[in-house]
């Protein structure tokens, strides 16, 4: 009887625990409060490049920008902090056949980060051939945190991407590979939310969590969460 007693008890605690933990607020996994007072949250990802360019580019071939290495990862480094913490902007055009319209997608950071902003830092660096590994970190202060807040107190859509670029467009093809992904993850909410082919879409997108980057077949392949926040949306005359 003792013994029955005491395992209603423990199934007792480990549900109100568990209970307890679903009235918690979510938090990115990677983020954590600073310890100096102009250092009210610190912000942290996983980054990596290639150490080389691709090897066995022929003339002919269009390479992309080669960057050293230290100054491509803080590159990289400064688009992806400027997507989780100020997020880009965006206008969309759809493709529409019918009409002679080309698919167009604008994207840009609504604040950019200079290369030698002493907030940004990158840690832990490891060398495994043919990459480079770190963890990149953004100090951020209290009145860009309360701005990064508001993303979570107005009502915004959650959406997932995919994009990929060549290989030996180097670092341009890691921006185009994310850039893809971005346009993926709006395409995936248009088509969940609007009914009829707009004219224009522009809004804002924040990335939600850690985004992946990995090759494969020659060609870097990228992964997004983002937030989405639609601005307007402009319909096409009836005709």
């Amino acid at each position: 009887m003792k013994k029955t007693m005491r395992s209603i008890a423990k199934r007792t605690v480990i549900l109100w625990y568990c209970l307890m933990l679903s009235f918690l607020p979510c938090i990115y996994a990677d983020s954590y409060s600073g310890a100096e007072p102009d250092e009210a949250e610190i912000l942290r990802i996983p980054v990596w490049v290639f150490l080389e360019a691709q090897p066995g580019v022929m003339d002919n071939d269009v390479q992309g920008t080669v960057l050293p290495p230290r100054t491509a990862i803080i590159e990289l480094s400064k688009t992806l902090m400027e997507g989780m913490i100020y997020g880009w902007k965006f206008t969309y055009t759809p493709v529409d056949k019918q009409r002679q319209v080309a698919e167009a997608f604008e994207l840009t950071p609504l604040h950019t980060i200079a290369h030698n902003d002493k907030r940004l830092s990158l840690t832990d660096v490891r060398i495994e051939y043919p990459s480079v590994y770190c963890w990149a970190e953004y100090r951020i202060p209290e009145a860009l945190r309360k701005r990064r807040e508001e993303w979570t107190r107005i009502p915004v859509a959650t959406a997932k991407g995919r994009g990929s670029a060549s290989r030996k467009q180097e670092i341009d093809g890691i921006r185009d590979a994310y850039h893809e992904a971005a346009l993926d993850a709006l395409h995936s909410y248009l088509r969940k939310n609007l009914k009829n082919k707009p004219k224009e879409v522009s809004g804002e997108m924040l990335i939600r969590n850690n985004p992946r980057l990995y090759t494969a077949g020659g060609k870097f392949h990228a992964e997004l969460s983002v937030d989405i926040r639609i601005k307007e949306v402009i319909p096409y005359e009836i005709f």
